[in-house]
């Protein structure tokens, strides 16, 4: 992968980072993202969503081309830019993105998000820390002795099953909308997408495409 050098918005981004990096690294991996999502601009847009993207500690180059070529063989290019633009760190993924369904996917990068938007950048770590915690909770509990019977696992179950439902049943709606337009539309293009994506779904839940 090429490297490209960085504007002068970026390198403003990564001086914020704990550790100082090779001008070098930095710039493959921006390469990397020029190439990914298409534009300079959705570029920049993915690393103010989540920095991190542009950081070598956590990113690396061909797990970001994977990724997308992934997310685009499950649910087409539009859905998959989308996700990419609300949950940039789905390109840190990598090929094992394809055991999941893309809803759940979707649901993450919605939920994701959703935190960006309502939280500032500063607190942001930790307001993503606590969701995860919040979530992990009704699964740790349960296998706790003291805890399967507390007010507080009580409390967390319907709260968490409330956020994904949300997050899912969101991009559910995406995509029920999406098939009706391309059906009312009659656009080819957009229908081979939807079937691409129902046909990769079949492959991972093993069932033979017809």
């Amino acid at each position: 992968m090429r490297g490209a050098r960085l504007p002068p918005s970026m390198l403003e981004v990564t001086s914020r980072f704990k550790k100082q990096y090779e001008r070098k690294d930095l710039e493959v991996l921006w390469g990397a993202l020029l190439k990914v999502y298409g534009s300079q601009d959705l570029a920049e847009q993915a690393v103010r969503e989540n920095p991190q993207v542009l950081n070598p500690s956590y990113s690396f180059c061909n797990t970001m081309l994977a990724s997308k070529e992934v997310l685009v063989e499950m649910m087409g290019k539009e859905d998959a830019m989308d996700v990419m633009l609300k949950n940039p760190a789905i390109l840190q993924c990598g090929p094992s993105l394809d055991t999941l369904g893309p809803d759940e996917i979707k649901g993450f990068a919605n939920i994701r998000s959703l935190g960006n938007r309502l939280f500032p950048e500063e607190v942001r770590g930790y307001a993503l820390t606590a969701l995860i915690a919040l979530c992990l909770f009704p699964v740790v509990g349960v296998n706790v002795p003291g805890l399967e019977d507390s007010p507080l696992l009580q409390i967390a179950k319907p709260l968490v099953g409330v956020i994904f439902a949300v997050a899912i049943e969101g991009s559910r709606i995406v995509i029920v909308g999406s098939i009706v337009k391309a059906k009312v539309a009659g656009d080819e293009k957009q229908k081979k997408a939807i079937e691409a994506a129902r046909n990769a779904e079949q492959r991972r839940m093993g069932i033979k495409s017809r």
